[in-house]
């Protein structure tokens, strides 16, 4: 359950990224890099719902989209490699 702390939601970092699947560690790297605003509570770090939606839908997509074409394109060089190494080796025997 969000908390309102000056007219804004605020939630757990934890909380947040067991919804949205992401890992606790990216949230945290995205909170001391500025990238998204938080309030610490004792040990607890709460942080501006608003502000996460617009780095999750600008930021974090994006990265992901751009990680998976490189991965992609990674496994398809290396796919033409092997099959060219086992011509090669068709061709010797």
């Amino acid at each position: 359950m969000a908390v309102m702390i000056n007219g804004r939601p605020y939630e757990l970092i934890s909380v947040v990224a067991k919804q949205y699947g992401i890992g606790r560690f990216t949230l945290y790297r995205a909170t001391q890099t500025g990238k998204i605003p938080y309030v610490r509570i004792g040990r607890q770090r709460l942080i501006d719902l608003e502000a996460f939606e617009k780095f999750f839908t600008s930021q974090y997509r994006r990265k992901t989209g751009e990680a998976i074409k490189r991965a992609w394109a990674r496994r398809k060089r290396l796919q033409a490699k092997t099959e060219k190494k086992s011509e090669v080796n068709e061709d010797a025997a």
